[in-house]
């Protein structure tokens, strides 16, 4: 099949899933797309997130929070 792309292999897994390159592009578009909004300020940072991004400034190195 043109244009399909056979997936990546995981590092570290031998037999963890992967995602083909055209999911993977299809992702990267839609995560800059979404990353130019948040930074224009057209769309707010969902509230998830910022909680996301909360504990993991409290995660000191080695897993441990603070």
């Amino acid at each position: 099949m043109p244009g399909v792309f056979p997936p990546d292999p995981v590092p570290g897994t031998a037999n963890a899933p992967s995602l083909s390159r055209t999911v993977q592009a299809q992702l990267g578009q839609r995560l800059r797309h979404f990353y130019e909004s948040l930074a224009l300020g057209e769309t707010p940072v969902p509230d998830r997130f910022i909680e996301i991004l909360n504990r993991l400034d409290n995660v000191e190195p080695g897993g441990k929070t603070s």
